[in-house]
């Protein structure tokens, strides 16, 4: 239990932080991650981008899955259900409408089969051996333990990084962690 309280309070302390960063820090890191993950091998030769719609002052993803687009490769997008979540092929962002949390998600059609790609994932916060807090309700966790053969880069910004993130064994690291200024 101890370690879901410390979670939950490294939650509140980074969601309240990414909300003070301004417009201007914003567009600045958010060009920085998408010049940095676009310019990764796993992008480059990946045909299916799995790819989180950010909210919340997020690491942007717009700029990544236009170009996905751009380079011809597959779009997918998450969509939530009670405890499970799948990515559904999108073509343009007229595809999606409000889900689950409020979030951007595509209508419902043919599920990714999840068996190779690059998915982009979103956090809250992440620590140096890339351990990441979640939004608490386990939903990269379980698919990407689904599906093992999916290459993994979550998209954040430095005031994401935090000492260290309690991890559970059910938690599932990223590969990598994209910011403005580094890899991890």
């Amino acid at each position: 239990m101890r370690n879901l309280a410390e979670k939950e309070e490294i939650r509140k302390l980074i969601l309240k932080k990414r909300l003070e960063i301004s417009p201007v820090e914003w567009q600045n890191g958010t060009e920085a991650i998408t010049r940095e993950i676009i310019s990764h091998v796993w992008f480059r030769e990946a045909t299916d981008i799995y790819c989180y719609v950010d909210c919340r002052k997020e690491a942007g993803t717009r700029p990544l899955m236009e170009e996905a687009w751009r380079l011809g490769k597959t779009v997918w997008v998450p969509k939530a259900e009670e405890v499970e979540m799948d990515f559904y092929e999108i073509h343009s962002f007229d595809e999606l409408s409000r889900g689950c949390f409020g979030v951007l998600e595509p209508a419902i059609g043919a599920a990714a089969d999840g068996k190779d790609g690059l998915v982009i994932m979103p956090g809250v916060a992440f620590d140096a051996r890339r351990g990441r807090i979640g939004y608490g309700k386990g939903y990269y966790d379980r698919y990407l333990r689904k599906h093992p053969g999916l290459h993994t880069i979550a998209a954040a910004f430095d005031i994401q990084i935090v000492e260290e993130v309690p991890q559970e064994e059910e938690d599932v690291r990223p590969q990598l962690i994209i910011t403005e200024t580094r890899t991890i």
